[in-house]
């Protein structure tokens, strides 16, 4: 395996550097385990029919301007430890494969063989309680696409073992550190190795994975977000056409509450008068006027309508 290491001049250069392969941070998408990103949304990517989103992310930015923190909590809490972190954006990439990672940091630790590979997260309590805590043991188990990024940089670098150091941010405002091993499973890297081989092929022969429609539907919508002066038969679709069926019934349904709650609205203001906030046995009721400037700077009043189930308070002191 034969490794090309790229030190990008800016970010820009960096995401250049990155386009071409799949990368340790998206790599899980393709063994479906990543809640943030699906087999069709890289493809859609990967292939140009989607433009990545090479914005930074408020969770990205958080991540990025974290890092020297975590290495320092690392440092005081281990002093023993030697940590090398260069935060250059160092890209580690196997040409042959398409594979690619930006190491955070490296580790020597007295307690293990060599250099290490040290992947930093940082999370909010209520990401740490859901992907990251074992609800029935309490242990601290990261979540398995953490696993396969922090196993594929590991296996990009030549280190002989990894570990990620994660920064909760509880709800008390503090920062609480954990340091986790992760075995470096050669099983999982040679599934990912052919799991990769394969989307490629896939790329190059023009095929697409199919969408998860339950997460992909803006995605597609993107994708196929141009249209050309053509027609296509479907009519040896049957499941398309059960679909049209479903779609104007959908859109039907909708329209006709729609109306309902229109002619609804008034009869609910009309009983409400000028008060703001009203209430009935079952539904708290509040009907604010909202003023927004028409096309022309005239100034236009709308009640805005909000109905919610009301409080049931208990009767005990």
């Amino acid at each position: 395996m034969t490794i090309q290491i790229i030190r990008p001049a800016d970010r820009t250069a960096w995401l250049a550097a990155r386009s071409n392969d799949v990368t340790a941070s998206v790599a899980g998408t393709l063994f479906g385990i990543d809640p943030y990103r699906t087999p069709y949304e890289l493809w859609a990517e990967k292939t140009g029919r989607l433009s990545p989103d090479e914005e930074e992310s408020e969770a990205m930015e958080r991540g990025n301007l974290m890092e020297p923190v975590a290495v320092e909590m690392v440092r005081r809490r281990y002093p023993e430890w030697t940590v090398t972190y260069e935060n250059d954006r160092a890209y580690y990439r196997d040409p042959d494969r398409r594979i690619g990672a930006t190491p955070d940091a490296f580790l020597v630790r007295p307690d293990r063989y060599g250099t290490g590979n040290m992947q930093i997260k940082t999370v909010s309590q209520d990401a740490f309680e859901k992907y990251w805590l074992d609800p029935d043991s309490g242990e601290v188990v990261p979540p398995l696409w953490i696993a396969v990024q922090t196993i594929t940089e590991a296996r990009l670098t030549g280190c002989p073992w990894a570990c990620v150091a994660l920064v909760v941010l509880t709800v008390r405002g503090t920062l609480k550190l954990h340091v986790i091993d992760i075995p470096i499973v050669l099983k999982l890297w040679n599934r990912l190795v052919e799991k990769v081989g394969l989307f490629w092929a896939m790329v190059e022969s023009g095929q697409e994975p199919e969408p998860d429609w339950q997460r992909d539907g803006s995605v597609v919508l993107d994708v196929y977000r141009n249209s050309e002066p053509d027609r296509r038969d479907l009519t040896g679709r049957d499941d398309i056409n059960d679909l049209a069926g479903r779609y104007v019934e959908a859109k039907a349904i909708a329209a006709e509450n729609t109306a309902i709650a229109d002619r609804i609205r008034p009869q609910i203001i009309h009983a409400l008068g000028t008060a703001e906030i009203g209430q009935t046995t079952n539904w708290q009721i509040s009907a604010r006027t909202s003023v927004r400037t028409g096309d022309f700077g005239e100034p236009i009043k709308t009640r805005v309508l909000r109905v919610k189930p009301q409080e049931i308070h208990s009767g005990s002191f």
